[in-house]
């Protein structure tokens, strides 16, 4: 593999801006898999949006300051999201992150995504735009959002993000919206 990737350090995409890895089939080996994206992405020095599974992004090795605006294709339903998704690490690969959207997962309405919320919302000063459970297809009840809701506002103490208001929203089922 490593021959293979030496033979393609010419490679330039300085016209993309945004780029798409969805790569399901487990045909690829894992370290073929981030040696292609880190390849492309090393490739692309204009690109600001980016769509890939964090079970591979995990694993790049640079930071990509150009970025930012991500979002994560997860795969599961979680109660605890820090079991996945590691914001720390996230904040290493993308440091000037703006907007972050999770996806193709179920992250469970509870204390432990209200303390999650919070955590990316320290991790990220400059965060805008956060979703979480995007295209969700886990319904829970309008009480539970509710309560999840207000629990929110007063872990935040009514200014979460900075001493600024916060915005939020659920779209659909369980997909959560915030605006900072």
């Amino acid at each position: 593999m490593i021959s293979k990737c030496d033979s393609h350090r010419s490679l330039s995409f300085n016209h993309i801006r945004s780029i798409t890895f969805n790569i399901k089939s487990n045909s690829i080996q894992q370290c073929e898999r981030i040696a292609m994206i880190e390849q492309i992405l090393d490739a692309s020095p204009n690109l600001s949006s980016l769509v890939i599974a964090w079970r591979d992004f995990r694993h790049c090795s640079r930071k990509y300051f150009n970025v930012k605006y991500v979002h994560l294709l997860l795969n599961g339903r979680y109660t605890n999201p820090k079991h996945y998704f590691d914001i720390h690490r996230l904040n290493e690969l993308v440091p000037h992150l703006y907007s972050l959207e999770t996806s193709d997962s179920v992250m469970m309405l509870n204390n432990n995504l209200i303390e999650f919320t919070l955590n990316i919302s320290h991790q990220f000063n400059q965060l805008v735009h956060l979703v979480l459970n995007k295209n969700c297809l886990y319904p829970s009840k309008d009480e539970k959002k509710l309560k999840f809701r207000d629990k929110l506002i007063a872990a935040s103490h009514n200014q979460i993000f900075h001493g600024h208001n916060m915005h939020f929203q659920f779209y659909g089922y369980d997909e959560l919206r915030i605006w900072f």
